[in-house]
């Protein structure tokens, strides 16, 4: 078959020809045929090597130092410590590479749901088909908001402009002809067109409309934050450990290679070795809990963008509305009979561009019996001419047909005096019902008259109004975004609840500030066109607004990208979806509302393990270092049970992300000073804890071995403790943590009680300072959530 160049040349006679097709397409049994022939219209990609991905897990710089804390091990004959970092490296290897894994699959599903649809005829009937299935031959119709799904020659268009900048790298969209070729990929911006297809698949010349989803991988937020308060404890260790090993090698004459191993530890224990796995779990339960919620979530920084989001801007049409728009009244004008009316507007229309304002007419028409004339020709509609146009045959007469905007036709009829007034005053008494006008208009040789004014409705969505409700509750600010004109969506936004203003945005001058605050304190904006959406959106970002956006158009597209948080909804155009960071995907925009929940609750539970890490890092380290520079070399802990520590501790944080966390009623924020500050104090409460073995020691006789046996399962169970402590802003026992945290919280403290009294890798102590151990735990378990309490309250910490 000839490449998608070679039909340049070729006229729409010659490309049907040589393709096999005619302008009434292909009939089913043929289309199964080319199908099973060329195959499906998808570029085949390049499959994830799960090899490398799990050999790259070995690579960061938390596996390289577990490697080299081994290969030190080993040369230092600690065989122990090897086998037991080995276990440590492998769990968080494991772990990490088993949830990236179960992402890929995902994404895989979520390009499978993202899939684009077609319009083609076939065997005469025209209807909407996945675009996978389309072969070369078929007969397609393109229009406004689509992605042209397969290179394809045009049969037939009146106007049609195409953004070829994924191909071209052009911004400015390109005017299409007759006889002209769309290319699969490209977007069309104005107009619609009938089209052949001429390749699919890996076959196009350029598009690749399997690449319409991609997997975003940004540095996410939340995790690039804990590192940021990581990096201090880290800085601090660091210069303990020098303490440490200037005091060992010069005071205590402690050989500097034996030493190397122990400080290694010490430093490691300052690492969020678990952060990754942790972190990656979360977010892969939240993304599933989404998915079954009906939101497929396409970037996952949106997750924690939507946790932090305090303004939703809110497209009216098809979002906040059912985008199911219909007939409430008619008004006709200078003569002209209700079916007259009726049938003027239906012949502006065309059934098969399935425009929700044209099947509203049809549908009208039809339930009327109102019979239409031929269509010669139509233009359909544009932001830039705010109407559709028709020549229509009709008793073996030719006239025009024009329906739009009001003024707009209004302007082309010569409307003045009396009649201007007329239509006024009906479009107020339209407006006030929350009603959209639209004016028809006929004529000859380019003279319209007025023929009537047809008032449409778009109902409400069912959850909108609840959802607005439910927002304000959880401390978003909800704004509505209309093109429709100030009482319509004053009319609208008293129906929602809406509480402030609307802004009418044609008639705003202010700039900067003025205009901000304009924005902010409004509750919607009226007349707005596609470029005002983006620019609200970026003046509510430029004043520190973490600002959501949803929509369901190609106009919607910019906004929607900007916006931290894209929403498309489940009948959004195929470059919404594209542009949005989460897609609905089913009717109902109320899930949005859980999306949100969701996010503040992995925003919870990601707070916790790095509240947890922190306070724990100032007990370890601050309890090692006292004891060492205090009691002249004094090891509290020898590596091999600090690494068998990490061990037992990592698996429950990584159980973190599986908590029932509470979400929060204000959008979250990330206090770091006052985290820092609280969790310092907390640790030190900890470290206070570890020193009370001190006297345990006299009291029970313990050798060293077992005091640094009883240092290990003091810390096992403190860390235990610490998060049921940590994860409840209010005392500890106000919540239930998840049954996965307290297994494997349990498995961990029974692992430590074993180990200890058995003596397992440890040695083994009795049940005195066992009990004793259990003892002090408990009595700080509650001493540490009065602290913590105490704490939150002061520094306003929710």
């Amino acid at each position: 078959m000839a490449t998608s160049d070679e039909f340049k040349n070729l006229g729409i006679r010659e490309t049907l020809e040589k393709i096999g097709s005619r302008k009434s397409g292909l009939s089913e049994a043929e289309a199964e045929k080319r199908l099973g022939k060329w195959g499906y219209n998808q570029v085949e990609e390049k499959r994830q090597n799960y090899f490398l991905l799990f050999a790259k897990k070995f690579t960061g710089p938390v596996p390289l130092l577990l490697i080299l804390i081994i290969i030190l091990s080993y040369f230092l004959g600690n065989t122990n410590d090897v086998y037991i970092v080995v276990a440590l490296l492998l769990l968080n290897t494991t772990v990490a590479f088993y949830e990236e894994y179960r992402a890929d699959l995902s994404i895989q599903a979520l390009k499978q749901r993202l899939e684009s649809n077609s319009r083609v005829t076939r065997s005469g009937t025209w209807k909407t088909i996945s675009s996978r299935l389309l072969v070369p031959g078929d007969v397609i119709r393109i229009r406004f908001g689509d992605i042209v799904p397969a290179d394809a020659k045009i049969i037939e268009c009146d106007y049609l402009e195409i953004d070829e900048s994924v191909i071209t790298g052009e911004s400015l969209p390109v005017t299409k002809e007759s006889s002209g070729i769309a290319y699969a990929g490209s977007v069309v911006r104005a107009g619609e067109a009938t089209c052949v297809v001429i390749r699919t698949g890996g076959r196009t010349l350029y598009g690749k409309t399997a690449t319409l989803v991609e997997l975003a991988r940004p540095k996410h937020h939340i995790q690039s934050t804990i590192m940021h308060m990581v990096k201090y404890l880290v800085a601090i260790d660091v210069l303990i450990i020098i303490v440490l090993f200037l005091y060992g090698t010069l005071a205590l004459h402690s050989s500097p290679v034996g030493m190397l191993p122990f400080l290694l530890i010490v430093f490691l224990a300052s690492v969020p070795v678990a952060l990754p796995p942790a972190f990656t779990v979360a977010m892969a339960l939240g993304t599933e809990k989404l998915q079954k919620k009906s939101i497929l979530v396409r970037k996952l920084d949106a997750i924690e963008d939507t946790a932090t989001m305090d303004v939703l801007c809110m497209d009216k049409t098809g979002t906040l509305t059912k985008n199911k728009i219909a007939v409430k009244e008619i008004r006709p004008f200078n003569g002209a009979k209700e079916d007259e009316l009726v049938r003027y507007a239906a012949e502006a229309s065309r059934e098969e561009d399935r425009d929700p304002i044209d099947n509203a007419l049809l549908n009208y028409a039809k339930s009327r019996h109102v019979r239409t004339g031929k269509q010669l020709s139509f233009k359909p509609f544009r932001m830039s001419t705010k109407r559709t146009e028709a020549l229509i045959r009709s008793g073996g007469k030719e006239y025009s047909v024009v329906k739009g905007a009001v003024q707009v036709i209004m302007d082309l009829c010569g409307s003045a005096g009396k009649e201007k007034a007329a239509v006024s005053n009906i479009v107020n008494e339209y407006a006030k019902k929350g009603y959209r006008s639209l004016a028809i208009a006929v004529g000859r040789q380019g003279k319209l008259r007025l023929v009537g004014v047809i008032a449409l409705y778009d109902e409400l969505r069912d959850d909108a109004k609840d959802l607005i409700r439910e927002l304000s509750e959880l401390g978003v600010d909800t704004k509505m975004l209309t093109g429709d004109n100030v009482a319509v969506a004053r009319e609208t936004a008293r129906s929602l609840d809406l509480r402030g203003g609307i802004i009418d945005l044609s008639a705003v001058k202010a700039k900067g500030r003025k205009l901000f605050s304009m924005i902010s304190h409004a509750s919607g904006f009226s007349n707005i066109f596609p470029e005002d959406k983006y620019t609200i959106v970026k003046a509510l970002q430029s004043h520190h607004n973490i600002t959501g956006m949803t929509g369901d158009g190609i106009n919607d597209a910019p906004a929607l990208k900007q916006a931290e948080v894209g929403i498309a909804v489940s009948n959004a155009t195929d470059v919404a979806k594209g542009a949005a960071a989460m897609v609905i995907t089913e009717e109902g925009i109320g899930v949005i509302v859980e999306a949100v929940k969701e996010s503040r609750r992995i925003f919870e539970r990601m707070l916790t393990y790095a509240m947890t890490k922190i306070s724990k890092v100032v007990q370890i380290v601050g309890f090692i270092a006292i004891l060492y520079l205090g009691l002249h070399g004094f090891v509290a802990i020898t590596p091999f049970l600090l690494i068998l520590l990490m061990f037992t501790n990592d698996m429950v944080n990584i159980a973190i992300a599986t908590d029932n966390a509470a979400f929060s009623m204000t959008p979250d924020i990330w206090k770091v000073r006052s985290i820092m500050y609280a969790m310092g104090i907390v640790g030190a409460v900890l470290v206070a804890e570890a020193l009370f073995l001190l006297p345990m020691r006299g009291i029970f006789g313990l050798s060293l071995a077992q005091f640094q046996t009883c240092a290990f399962l003091l810390l096992d169970i403190s860390d235990k403790f610490s998060i049921f402590n940590l994860r409840e802003k209010s005392f500890f026992w106000k919540s239930r943590p998840s049954n996965a945290l307290l297994v494997s919280s349990g498995i961990g403290i029974a692992a430590g009680l074993i180990f200890s009294y058995y003596g397992i890798l440890v040695t083994k102590i009795n049940a005195g300072p066992i009990l004793s151990i259990i003892g002090l735990s408990i009595v700080f378990l509650f001493l540490v959530d009065l602290v913590k309490v105490s704490l939150f309250k002061s520094l306003n910490v929710k």
